[in-house]
């Protein structure tokens, strides 16, 4: 297993950093913006990190004895 993959294969993502004021362009890139770009970014690392903080309790459920 590579050192950035989680056990079900998927890959780990890096949080994304901040676009600097330079970086962007002030052309109307749309999609291809920076920002834009860093906000589609920042969303996918946000949604697996609030997967991967339930998988412990998901585990823990499992081992806990059905009444």
């Amino acid at each position: 297993m590579m050192k950035n993959q989680l056990p079900n294969g998927e890959r780990l993502i890096e949080e994304p950093t901040y676009p600097e004021d330079w970086e962007c362009c002030n052309n109307g890139c749309e999609e291809l913006c920076v920002y834009e770009i860093y906000r589609v970014q920042k969303q996918a690392y946000d949604e697996q990190q609030q997967r991967l903080k339930s998988v412990p309790k998901l585990l823990s459920d499992l081992d806990k004895p059905s009444q």
